[in-house]
Protein backbone atom coordinates (compact mmCIF):
# COMPACT_ATOMS: atom_id res chain seq x y z
CA UNK A 1 0.00 0.00 0.00
CA UNK A 2 1.19 3.41 -1.24
CA UNK A 3 1.87 5.23 1.64
CA UNK A 4 4.19 8.93 0.87
CA UNK A 5 4.09 9.54 4.68
CA UNK A 6 6.02 6.44 5.16
CA UNK A 7 8.85 7.61 2.07
CA UNK A 8 9.15 10.97 3.99
CA UNK A 9 10.00 9.43 7.60
CA UNK A 10 12.69 6.74 5.40
CA UNK A 11 14.35 9.26 4.05
CA UNK A 12 14.59 11.41 7.06
CA UNK A 13 15.36 8.16 9.43
CA UNK A 14 18.10 7.68 6.39
CA UNK A 15 19.48 11.13 6.92
CA UNK A 16 19.73 10.82 11.11
CA UNK A 17 21.01 6.88 10.43
CA UNK A 18 23.95 9.24 8.01
CA UNK A 19 24.43 11.60 10.99
CA UNK A 20 24.66 8.68 13.58
CA UNK A 21 21.82 10.66 14.87
CA UNK A 22 18.49 9.97 16.75
CA UNK A 23 15.36 11.39 16.98
CA UNK A 24 12.15 11.29 17.06
CA UNK A 25 10.56 12.08 13.37
CA UNK A 26 7.66 14.01 13.41
CA UNK A 27 5.68 14.50 9.80
CA UNK A 28 2.29 16.71 9.73
CA UNK A 29 -0.13 17.94 7.09
CA UNK A 30 0.82 21.30 6.99
CA UNK A 31 -2.01 23.59 8.60
CA UNK A 32 -2.11 26.28 5.89
CA UNK A 33 -2.75 25.07 2.00
CA UNK A 34 -0.38 26.07 -0.29
CA UNK A 35 2.67 24.86 2.18
CA UNK A 36 2.82 21.30 0.24
CA UNK A 37 1.39 18.05 1.28
CA UNK A 38 3.29 17.07 4.48
CA UNK A 39 5.77 19.04 6.84
CA UNK A 40 8.55 18.38 9.30
CA UNK A 41 10.51 20.13 11.78
CA UNK A 42 13.25 17.77 12.10
CA UNK A 43 15.84 20.66 11.24
CA UNK A 44 14.60 22.28 14.27
CA UNK A 45 14.79 19.66 16.72
CA UNK A 46 18.61 18.37 15.29
CA UNK A 47 19.46 22.50 15.96
CA UNK A 48 21.25 21.78 19.15
CA UNK A 49 22.75 18.66 18.43
CA UNK A 50 24.57 19.59 15.04
CA UNK A 51 25.34 23.31 16.32
CA UNK A 52 24.40 24.89 13.28
CA UNK A 53 21.04 26.74 12.42
CA UNK A 54 18.11 25.05 11.67
CA UNK A 55 17.77 26.58 7.97
CA UNK A 56 21.62 25.53 7.46
CA UNK A 57 20.74 21.90 8.46
CA UNK A 58 17.28 21.95 6.66
CA UNK A 59 18.80 22.97 3.30
CA UNK A 60 21.48 19.72 4.37
CA UNK A 61 18.28 17.63 4.66
CA UNK A 62 16.63 19.00 1.62
CA UNK A 63 19.51 18.38 -0.62
CA UNK A 64 19.98 14.66 0.78
CA UNK A 65 16.47 13.84 -0.16
CA UNK A 66 16.88 14.96 -3.52
CA UNK A 67 19.96 12.76 -4.26
CA UNK A 68 17.94 10.03 -2.77
CA UNK A 69 14.77 10.07 -4.49
CA UNK A 70 14.05 11.93 -7.73
CA UNK A 71 10.62 10.78 -8.11
CA UNK A 72 8.59 11.14 -5.42
CA UNK A 73 8.34 14.70 -4.91
CA UNK A 74 7.09 17.83 -7.34
CA UNK A 75 8.96 20.34 -4.93
CA UNK A 76 10.81 20.51 -1.30
CA UNK A 77 11.21 23.35 0.30
CA UNK A 78 12.17 25.62 3.41
CA UNK A 79 9.35 27.20 5.18
CA UNK A 80 9.92 29.73 7.88
CA UNK A 81 12.69 29.24 11.18
CA UNK A 82 13.60 25.38 9.41
CA UNK A 83 10.63 23.40 8.24
CA UNK A 84 10.75 21.54 5.42
CA UNK A 85 7.47 21.42 3.28
CA UNK A 86 7.27 18.03 0.60
CA UNK A 87 4.79 18.63 -1.84
CA UNK A 88 4.17 14.93 -3.77
CA UNK A 89 4.60 14.46 -7.31
CA UNK A 90 1.25 14.11 -9.09
CA UNK A 91 2.26 10.46 -10.07
CA UNK A 92 3.30 9.38 -6.75
CA UNK A 93 -0.31 10.69 -5.42
CA UNK A 94 -1.98 8.83 -8.24
CA UNK A 95 -0.70 5.27 -7.31
CA UNK A 96 -3.29 6.01 -4.38
CA UNK A 97 -5.88 5.56 -6.64
CA UNK A 98 -4.70 2.18 -7.91
CA UNK A 99 -3.77 0.81 -4.20
CA UNK A 100 -8.24 1.77 -3.45
CA UNK A 101 -8.79 0.59 -6.65
CA UNK A 102 -7.27 -2.77 -5.49
CA UNK A 103 -7.97 -3.16 -1.90
CA UNK A 104 -11.25 -2.22 -1.79
CA UNK A 105 -12.87 -2.44 1.99
CA UNK A 106 -9.11 -3.58 3.01
CA UNK A 107 -7.89 -0.11 2.52
CA UNK A 108 -6.03 1.20 5.27
CA UNK A 109 -6.19 -1.70 7.18
CA UNK A 110 -3.02 -2.58 8.47
CA UNK A 111 -1.07 -6.12 9.34
CA UNK A 112 -1.79 -8.69 11.57
CA UNK A 113 0.17 -7.83 14.79
CA UNK A 114 0.44 -11.01 17.12
CA UNK A 115 -1.07 -9.30 19.95
CA UNK A 116 -4.78 -9.69 21.45
CA UNK A 117 -6.68 -7.34 23.34
CA UNK A 118 -10.14 -8.04 25.57
CA UNK A 119 -12.49 -5.40 25.70
CA UNK A 120 -15.62 -4.72 28.16
CA UNK A 121 -18.20 -3.04 27.10
CA UNK A 122 -21.61 -1.65 28.27
CA UNK A 123 -21.90 -4.38 31.30
CA UNK A 124 -25.43 -2.44 31.88
CA UNK A 125 -27.13 -4.26 35.52
CA UNK A 126 -29.64 -6.72 33.81
CA UNK A 127 -32.72 -4.69 35.61
CA UNK A 128 -33.97 -2.40 32.67
CA UNK A 129 -33.85 -0.72 28.98
CA UNK A 130 -29.99 0.44 28.04
CA UNK A 131 -30.56 4.04 28.49
CA UNK A 132 -28.38 7.18 26.46
CA UNK A 133 -24.91 6.49 28.89
CA UNK A 134 -24.89 2.26 27.92
CA UNK A 135 -25.52 3.91 24.08
CA UNK A 136 -22.36 6.19 24.51
CA UNK A 137 -20.39 3.32 26.15
CA UNK A 138 -21.52 0.45 23.44
CA UNK A 139 -20.94 3.06 20.33
CA UNK A 140 -16.91 4.12 21.74
CA UNK A 141 -16.20 0.53 23.00
CA UNK A 142 -17.79 -1.06 19.23
CA UNK A 143 -15.84 1.21 17.51
CA UNK A 144 -12.83 0.51 19.05
CA UNK A 145 -13.47 -2.86 18.50
CA UNK A 146 -14.08 -2.30 15.00
CA UNK A 147 -10.70 0.04 14.62
CA UNK A 148 -8.10 -2.42 16.60
CA UNK A 149 -9.21 -5.37 14.18
CA UNK A 150 -8.78 -3.42 11.23
CA UNK A 151 -5.43 -2.03 12.69
CA UNK A 152 -4.31 -5.60 12.73
CA UNK A 153 -5.17 -6.47 16.84
CA UNK A 154 -7.07 -9.88 17.43
CA UNK A 155 -9.85 -8.44 19.44
CA UNK A 156 -12.34 -10.56 21.96
CA UNK A 157 -15.64 -8.41 23.04
CA UNK A 158 -17.15 -9.56 26.47
CA UNK A 159 -20.27 -7.86 28.76
CA UNK A 160 -20.08 -8.43 32.48
CA UNK A 161 -23.59 -9.45 33.85
CA UNK A 162 -24.25 -8.24 37.48
CA UNK A 163 -26.76 -10.67 38.19
CA UNK A 164 -25.69 -11.76 41.94
CA UNK A 165 -25.97 -8.57 44.20
CA UNK A 166 -28.73 -6.77 45.93
CA UNK A 167 -30.18 -4.97 42.80
CA UNK A 168 -31.24 -8.15 41.60
CA UNK A 169 -33.32 -8.75 44.61
CA UNK A 170 -34.89 -5.44 43.68
CA UNK A 171 -35.64 -5.83 40.49
CA UNK A 172 -37.26 -9.62 41.39
CA UNK A 173 -39.73 -7.56 43.53
CA UNK A 174 -40.52 -5.12 41.05
CA UNK A 175 -41.33 -7.32 38.69
CA UNK A 176 -43.43 -9.50 41.00
CA UNK A 177 -45.71 -6.37 42.23
CA UNK A 178 -45.88 -5.48 38.64
CA UNK A 179 -47.25 -9.32 37.98
CA UNK A 180 -49.19 -8.74 41.06
CA UNK A 181 -51.12 -5.28 39.49
CA UNK A 182 -51.77 -7.18 36.26
CA UNK A 183 -53.51 -9.78 38.29
CA UNK A 184 -56.04 -7.16 39.99
CA UNK A 185 -54.40 -7.10 43.18
CA UNK A 186 -53.68 -3.48 44.84
CA UNK A 187 -50.16 -3.37 45.77
CA UNK A 188 -47.84 -0.25 46.53
CA UNK A 189 -43.97 -1.08 44.90
CA UNK A 190 -41.73 -0.41 47.38
CA UNK A 191 -39.74 3.03 47.11
CA UNK A 192 -36.52 1.82 45.67
CA UNK A 193 -38.46 -0.08 42.90
CA UNK A 194 -37.53 -0.10 39.14
CA UNK A 195 -39.30 2.54 37.35
CA UNK A 196 -41.04 2.50 33.94
CA UNK A 197 -43.68 0.52 31.57
CA UNK A 198 -41.16 -2.08 30.89
CA UNK A 199 -41.62 -4.04 33.91
CA UNK A 200 -44.98 -4.45 33.15
CA UNK A 201 -43.83 -6.08 30.02
CA UNK A 202 -41.82 -8.64 31.83
CA UNK A 203 -44.08 -9.25 34.46
CA UNK A 204 -47.03 -10.25 31.64
CA UNK A 205 -44.25 -13.08 30.73
CA UNK A 206 -44.97 -14.51 33.80
CA UNK A 207 -48.71 -13.76 34.11
CA UNK A 208 -48.56 -15.98 31.18
CA UNK A 209 -46.47 -18.70 32.34
CA UNK A 210 -47.97 -19.01 36.01
CA UNK A 211 -51.14 -17.53 35.85
CA UNK A 212 -51.91 -16.71 39.58
CA UNK A 213 -49.88 -19.09 40.89
CA UNK A 214 -47.70 -16.69 43.09
CA UNK A 215 -50.11 -13.81 43.58
CA UNK A 216 -50.73 -13.48 47.36
CA UNK A 217 -46.79 -14.14 47.82
CA UNK A 218 -45.33 -11.45 50.67
CA UNK A 219 -41.97 -9.76 50.76
CA UNK A 220 -39.66 -8.67 53.25
CA UNK A 221 -37.51 -5.56 54.01
CA UNK A 222 -35.05 -7.72 52.69
CA UNK A 223 -36.52 -7.65 48.99
CA UNK A 224 -36.91 -11.47 49.05
CA UNK A 225 -40.18 -12.95 48.32
CA UNK A 226 -41.98 -15.09 51.14
CA UNK A 227 -40.97 -18.28 49.18
CA UNK A 228 -37.42 -18.65 48.23
CA UNK A 229 -37.98 -21.00 45.24
CA UNK A 230 -40.30 -18.44 44.14
CA UNK A 231 -38.19 -15.82 44.51
CA UNK A 232 -35.11 -17.61 42.65
CA UNK A 233 -37.74 -17.97 39.72
CA UNK A 234 -38.69 -14.11 40.21
CA UNK A 235 -34.69 -13.38 40.08
CA UNK A 236 -33.55 -15.80 37.22
CA UNK A 237 -36.48 -15.21 34.95
CA UNK A 238 -36.22 -11.31 35.27
CA UNK A 239 -32.46 -10.97 34.64
CA UNK A 240 -33.22 -13.71 31.60
CA UNK A 241 -36.15 -11.22 30.36
CA UNK A 242 -34.20 -8.34 30.85
CA UNK A 243 -30.32 -9.67 29.40
CA UNK A 244 -32.69 -11.17 26.00
CA UNK A 245 -33.67 -7.69 25.67
CA UNK A 246 -30.55 -5.85 26.30
CA UNK A 247 -29.04 -8.25 23.91
CA UNK A 248 -31.58 -7.36 21.00
CA UNK A 249 -30.91 -3.48 21.73
CA UNK A 250 -27.38 -3.94 21.29
CA UNK A 251 -27.52 -5.98 18.38
CA UNK A 252 -30.19 -3.22 16.77
CA UNK A 253 -27.34 -0.39 17.87
CA UNK A 254 -24.61 -2.74 16.11
CA UNK A 255 -22.57 -3.54 19.00
CA UNK A 256 -21.17 -6.84 18.71
CA UNK A 257 -20.82 -8.92 22.03
CA UNK A 258 -19.25 -12.19 21.66
CA UNK A 259 -18.92 -13.52 25.09
CA UNK A 260 -21.48 -12.60 28.23
CA UNK A 261 -19.77 -13.49 31.14
CA UNK A 262 -21.99 -13.81 34.56
CA UNK A 263 -21.09 -12.34 38.22
CA UNK A 264 -23.54 -15.11 39.60
CA UNK A 265 -21.68 -18.06 38.21
CA UNK A 266 -18.08 -16.29 39.34
CA UNK A 267 -20.00 -16.97 42.89
CA UNK A 268 -21.62 -20.84 42.13
CA UNK A 269 -18.23 -21.34 40.26
CA UNK A 270 -15.58 -21.05 43.40
CA UNK A 271 -13.74 -18.36 41.84
CA UNK A 272 -13.92 -15.39 44.46
CA UNK A 273 -12.19 -17.94 47.46
CA UNK A 274 -9.88 -19.62 45.02
CA UNK A 275 -8.79 -15.90 44.16
CA UNK A 276 -8.99 -15.01 48.14
CA UNK A 277 -6.39 -17.96 48.61
CA UNK A 278 -3.84 -16.97 45.85
CA UNK A 279 -4.01 -13.62 48.02
CA UNK A 280 -3.22 -15.42 51.08
CA UNK A 281 -0.78 -17.53 49.63
CA UNK A 282 1.17 -15.19 48.30
CA UNK A 283 0.98 -12.86 51.67
CA UNK A 284 -1.14 -10.60 50.05
CA UNK A 285 -4.21 -9.95 52.60
CA UNK A 286 -4.26 -9.39 56.52
CA UNK A 287 -7.24 -9.30 58.96
CA UNK A 288 -7.69 -6.65 61.34
CA UNK A 289 -10.97 -5.65 62.90
CA UNK A 290 -12.96 -8.87 62.28
CA UNK A 291 -12.50 -7.81 58.19
CA UNK A 292 -9.92 -9.54 55.32
CA UNK A 293 -7.98 -6.76 53.90
CA UNK A 294 -5.87 -6.44 50.90
CA UNK A 295 -2.47 -4.57 50.86
CA UNK A 296 -3.41 -2.25 47.44
CA UNK A 297 -0.94 0.29 48.96
CA UNK A 298 1.88 -1.80 47.82
CA UNK A 299 0.82 -0.76 44.55
CA UNK A 300 -0.05 2.67 45.07
CA UNK A 301 -3.06 2.75 46.16
CA UNK A 302 -3.60 5.73 49.04
CA UNK A 303 -5.15 2.74 51.44
CA UNK A 304 -5.60 -0.61 51.96
CA UNK A 305 -9.17 -1.98 50.76
CA UNK A 306 -11.44 -4.72 52.41
CA UNK A 307 -12.00 -7.70 50.89
CA UNK A 308 -14.12 -9.29 53.02
CA UNK A 309 -16.25 -7.45 55.95
CA UNK A 310 -16.32 -8.39 59.44
CA UNK A 311 -19.98 -9.67 59.04
CA UNK A 312 -18.43 -12.02 55.92
CA UNK A 313 -19.89 -9.94 53.25
CA UNK A 314 -17.91 -9.48 50.08
CA UNK A 315 -16.95 -5.82 49.42
CA UNK A 316 -17.85 -4.49 45.63
CA UNK A 317 -13.75 -5.14 44.45
CA UNK A 318 -13.77 -8.84 45.37
CA UNK A 319 -16.21 -10.48 43.12
CA UNK A 320 -14.93 -7.71 40.42
CA UNK A 321 -11.07 -9.09 40.95
CA UNK A 322 -12.35 -12.57 40.45
CA UNK A 323 -14.13 -12.08 37.15
CA UNK A 324 -10.90 -10.40 36.23
CA UNK A 325 -8.78 -13.25 37.22
CA UNK A 326 -10.82 -15.94 35.89
CA UNK A 327 -10.74 -13.40 32.38
CA UNK A 328 -7.63 -13.64 31.88
CA UNK A 329 -7.37 -16.70 32.24
CA UNK A 330 -10.04 -18.10 29.72
CA UNK A 331 -8.95 -14.98 27.00
CA UNK A 332 -5.45 -15.66 27.04
CA UNK A 333 -5.41 -12.03 26.10
CA UNK A 334 -2.39 -9.55 26.29
CA UNK A 335 -4.20 -6.30 27.21
CA UNK A 336 -7.79 -5.85 29.01
CA UNK A 337 -9.73 -2.24 28.44
CA UNK A 338 -13.46 -1.68 30.23
CA UNK A 339 -14.93 0.95 29.48
CA UNK A 340 -16.62 2.27 32.05
CA UNK A 341 -18.67 5.58 32.90
CA UNK A 342 -17.08 8.16 34.66
CA UNK A 343 -18.32 8.02 38.16
CA UNK A 344 -16.00 4.47 38.17
CA UNK A 345 -12.74 7.07 38.76
CA UNK A 346 -11.99 6.05 42.27
CA UNK A 347 -12.12 2.17 41.40
CA UNK A 348 -9.18 2.37 38.66
CA UNK A 349 -5.75 2.38 41.18
CA UNK A 350 -7.84 -0.74 43.55
CA UNK A 351 -8.25 -2.57 40.51
CA UNK A 352 -5.28 -2.26 38.67
CA UNK A 353 -3.47 -3.11 42.14
CA UNK A 354 -5.44 -6.25 43.20
CA UNK A 355 -4.81 -7.39 39.49
CA UNK A 356 -1.01 -6.66 40.38
CA UNK A 357 -0.53 -8.53 43.78
CA UNK A 358 -1.59 -11.66 41.65
CA UNK A 359 1.28 -11.08 39.92
CA UNK A 360 0.25 -9.78 36.72
CA UNK A 361 2.07 -7.22 35.10
CA UNK A 362 0.52 -3.56 36.28
CA UNK A 363 -0.19 -2.11 32.79
CA UNK A 364 -2.27 -5.62 32.12
CA UNK A 365 -6.25 -3.64 32.34
CA UNK A 366 -7.05 -0.42 31.52
CA UNK A 367 -9.90 1.38 32.34
CA UNK A 368 -11.19 4.33 30.14
CA UNK A 369 -14.01 6.44 31.27
CA UNK A 370 -16.81 7.12 29.07
CA UNK A 371 -18.43 10.70 30.75
CA UNK A 372 -21.69 11.26 30.59
CA UNK A 373 -24.39 12.04 28.01
CA UNK A 374 -27.22 15.34 28.24
CA UNK A 375 -29.96 15.07 25.49
CA UNK A 376 -30.83 19.17 24.28
CA UNK A 377 -33.87 20.36 21.85
CA UNK A 378 -33.89 23.70 20.96
CA UNK A 379 -31.11 24.47 23.67
CA UNK A 380 -33.21 22.80 26.71
CA UNK A 381 -32.75 19.42 28.19
CA UNK A 382 -35.26 17.28 26.42
CA UNK A 383 -36.96 13.98 28.61
CA UNK A 384 -38.13 12.15 25.56
CA UNK A 385 -38.88 8.97 27.15
CA UNK A 386 -42.21 7.02 26.15
CA UNK A 387 -41.54 4.27 28.25
CA UNK A 388 -41.32 6.52 31.20
CA UNK A 389 -38.70 6.11 33.85
CA UNK A 390 -36.41 8.39 34.87
CA UNK A 391 -33.85 7.69 32.05
CA UNK A 392 -33.33 8.47 28.38
CA UNK A 393 -33.98 5.35 26.54
CA UNK A 394 -31.78 4.02 23.55
CA UNK A 395 -34.94 2.34 21.91
CA UNK A 396 -36.96 5.99 22.17
CA UNK A 397 -34.07 7.37 20.48
CA UNK A 398 -33.14 5.09 17.85
CA UNK A 399 -36.85 5.23 16.94
CA UNK A 400 -37.07 9.25 16.99
CA UNK A 401 -33.88 9.57 14.85
CA UNK A 402 -32.00 6.12 13.97
CA UNK A 403 -28.78 4.47 14.54
CA UNK A 404 -26.64 6.34 11.99
CA UNK A 405 -27.12 9.79 14.06
CA UNK A 406 -26.39 8.67 17.63
CA UNK A 407 -23.67 5.85 16.35
CA UNK A 408 -21.73 8.75 14.91
CA UNK A 409 -22.32 12.00 17.44
CA UNK A 410 -21.61 9.53 20.18
CA UNK A 411 -18.26 8.58 18.54
CA UNK A 412 -17.71 12.23 17.14
CA UNK A 413 -16.48 13.54 20.74
CA UNK A 414 -13.50 12.03 22.97
CA UNK A 415 -14.96 9.51 25.71
CA UNK A 416 -13.35 11.88 28.72
CA UNK A 417 -15.75 14.64 27.55
CA UNK A 418 -19.18 15.36 28.75
CA UNK A 419 -21.50 15.71 25.99
CA UNK A 420 -24.40 17.13 24.74
CA UNK A 421 -26.75 15.20 21.78
CA UNK A 422 -28.65 18.29 20.18
CA UNK A 423 -31.51 16.26 18.68
CA UNK A 424 -33.19 18.86 16.77
CA UNK A 425 -29.55 19.25 15.02
CA UNK A 426 -29.36 15.16 14.42
CA UNK A 427 -32.66 15.73 12.63
CA UNK A 428 -31.93 18.60 10.20
CA UNK A 429 -30.94 17.85 6.22
CA UNK A 430 -28.25 20.51 6.05
CA UNK A 431 -24.89 20.73 6.52
CA UNK A 432 -25.05 22.15 9.90
CA UNK A 433 -25.71 17.74 10.93
CA UNK A 434 -22.47 16.40 10.86
CA UNK A 435 -24.00 12.72 10.19
CA UNK A 436 -26.18 13.73 7.51
CA UNK A 437 -23.15 16.06 5.77
CA UNK A 438 -20.96 13.35 5.88
CA UNK A 439 -23.84 10.02 4.53
CA UNK A 440 -24.43 12.96 1.66
CA UNK A 441 -21.02 12.83 0.23
CA UNK A 442 -21.41 8.86 -0.33
CA UNK A 443 -24.89 9.44 -1.32
CA UNK A 444 -23.49 11.89 -3.96
CA UNK A 445 -20.70 9.62 -4.90
CA UNK A 446 -23.03 6.60 -5.62
CA UNK A 447 -25.79 9.34 -7.67
CA UNK A 448 -22.66 10.09 -9.91
CA UNK A 449 -21.86 6.52 -10.35
CA UNK A 450 -25.20 6.06 -11.56
CA UNK A 451 -25.13 8.21 -13.93
CA UNK A 452 -22.15 6.75 -15.60
CA UNK A 453 -23.80 3.76 -15.36
CA UNK A 454 -27.17 5.25 -16.73
CA UNK A 455 -24.70 6.82 -20.21
CA UNK A 456 -22.89 3.77 -20.27
CA UNK A 457 -19.44 4.67 -19.08
CA UNK A 458 -17.29 1.91 -18.88
CA UNK A 459 -14.15 3.29 -16.74
CA UNK A 460 -13.26 -0.05 -15.43
CA UNK A 461 -10.25 -0.31 -17.68
CA UNK A 462 -8.48 2.93 -16.45
CA UNK A 463 -4.98 2.72 -15.69
CA UNK A 464 -3.60 6.00 -15.45
CA UNK A 465 -4.76 8.75 -13.69
CA UNK A 466 -2.59 11.50 -15.00
CA UNK A 467 -5.22 13.95 -15.70
CA UNK A 468 -6.25 14.47 -12.20
CA UNK A 469 -3.96 17.41 -11.68
CA UNK A 470 -5.97 20.11 -9.50
CA UNK A 471 -5.24 20.98 -6.18
CA UNK A 472 -8.49 19.64 -5.03
CA UNK A 473 -7.49 15.89 -6.67
CA UNK A 474 -4.44 15.99 -5.54
CA UNK A 475 -4.61 16.91 -1.81
CA UNK A 476 -7.66 15.18 -1.69
CA UNK A 477 -5.32 11.76 -2.81
CA UNK A 478 -3.00 13.08 -0.27
CA UNK A 479 -5.13 12.55 2.66
CA UNK A 480 -6.70 9.59 1.69
CA UNK A 481 -2.90 8.19 1.47
CA UNK A 482 -2.90 9.03 5.57
CA UNK A 483 -6.35 7.22 6.16
CA UNK A 484 -4.20 4.16 7.78
CA UNK A 485 -2.26 6.61 9.65
CA UNK A 486 -5.03 7.65 11.27
CA UNK A 487 -6.78 4.18 11.61
CA UNK A 488 -3.27 3.13 13.75
CA UNK A 489 -3.49 6.34 15.51
CA UNK A 490 -7.30 6.07 16.90
CA UNK A 491 -6.37 1.84 17.49
CA UNK A 492 -3.41 3.68 19.85
CA UNK A 493 -5.61 6.31 21.51
CA UNK A 494 -8.63 4.14 22.02
CA UNK A 495 -10.40 8.15 19.83
CA UNK A 496 -13.30 6.72 17.71
CA UNK A 497 -13.49 10.33 16.99
CA UNK A 498 -10.09 10.67 15.07
CA UNK A 499 -11.98 8.74 12.31
CA UNK A 500 -15.05 10.94 12.60
CA UNK A 501 -12.48 14.23 12.24
CA UNK A 502 -11.40 12.22 9.05
CA UNK A 503 -14.38 11.36 7.14
CA UNK A 504 -15.34 15.51 8.25
CA UNK A 505 -11.99 16.46 6.18
CA UNK A 506 -12.58 13.91 3.16
CA UNK A 507 -16.26 15.26 3.20
CA UNK A 508 -15.53 18.57 2.95
CA UNK A 509 -12.84 18.52 0.24
CA UNK A 510 -15.31 16.35 -1.57
CA UNK A 511 -18.41 18.43 -1.42
CA UNK A 512 -16.28 21.29 -2.26
CA UNK A 513 -14.85 19.45 -5.55
CA UNK A 514 -17.46 18.12 -6.49
CA UNK A 515 -19.59 21.76 -6.31
CA UNK A 516 -16.40 23.66 -8.28
CA UNK A 517 -15.91 20.30 -11.07
CA UNK A 518 -18.11 18.44 -13.70
CA UNK A 519 -17.23 14.77 -13.15
CA UNK A 520 -19.02 13.57 -16.54
CA UNK A 521 -18.04 15.40 -19.75
CA UNK A 522 -19.22 13.09 -22.85
CA UNK A 523 -16.45 15.74 -24.69
CA UNK A 524 -13.98 14.54 -22.78
CA UNK A 525 -14.10 11.00 -22.11
CA UNK A 526 -10.93 10.41 -21.08
CA UNK A 527 -10.93 13.03 -18.24
CA UNK A 528 -14.51 11.67 -17.21
CA UNK A 529 -13.12 7.90 -16.92
CA UNK A 530 -10.25 9.30 -14.81
CA UNK A 531 -12.83 11.44 -12.42
CA UNK A 532 -15.28 8.76 -11.88
CA UNK A 533 -12.28 6.47 -10.73
CA UNK A 534 -11.42 9.51 -8.59
CA UNK A 535 -15.26 9.16 -7.20
CA UNK A 536 -15.00 5.44 -6.74
CA UNK A 537 -11.97 5.89 -4.32
CA UNK A 538 -13.90 8.52 -2.55
CA UNK A 539 -16.79 6.78 -1.90
CA UNK A 540 -14.60 3.68 -0.77
CA UNK A 541 -11.94 4.85 1.43
CA UNK A 542 -15.73 6.89 3.06
CA UNK A 543 -17.00 3.65 3.16
CA UNK A 544 -14.55 1.82 4.72
CA UNK A 545 -14.33 4.76 7.55
CA UNK A 546 -17.98 4.69 8.26
CA UNK A 547 -17.97 1.01 8.77
CA UNK A 548 -15.27 1.49 11.58
CA UNK A 549 -17.39 3.56 13.49
CA UNK A 550 -20.15 1.13 12.89
CA UNK A 551 -22.40 3.70 10.51
CA UNK A 552 -23.58 2.55 7.04
CA UNK A 553 -22.94 4.23 4.41
CA UNK A 554 -26.03 6.27 2.01
CA UNK A 555 -26.72 5.51 -0.83
CA UNK A 556 -29.17 8.35 -2.07
CA UNK A 557 -30.35 10.93 0.41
Amino acid sequence: MNNNIKIVEDLLASYLASKNLEKEIIIEKPRQEGFGHLSTNLALLLAKDLKANPREIANEIISYIKEKDQQSFKEISLAGPGFINFTIANAQLHKIMTDVLTLKTNYGKSQPKNYTYNLEIVSANPTGFLHIGHARNGAIGDSVARILRFAGFNVQTEYYVNDAGNQINILAITVFTCYQTLLGKEVTPPEEAYKGDMYLDVAQKFVDKYQDKYVDLTYGEDYKLSDPVAHEIFRNESVALFLDIIKEQLKLFRVDIEYYSSEKAIYAGGKIDAVLEQYDKLGKTYHKDGALWLKTTDFGDEKDRVLVKNNGDYTYITPDLAVHNERLQRSKADHLVNFWGGDHHGYIIRMLAGLALLGYPKDILEIDMIQMVRLLKDGQEYKMSKRKGTAVWLIDLIEEIGVDPIRYMLSSKTPQSHMDLDVGLLKEHSSKNPVYYAQYATARCNSVLKQAAANNINFDDVSSFELLTTDKELNLLNDIDLFNRYVEYSAKMRQPHLICDYIQNITRQFHSYYNEFKVINLENLALTKQRLCFIQVVYQVLSNAFNLIGVDVMEKM
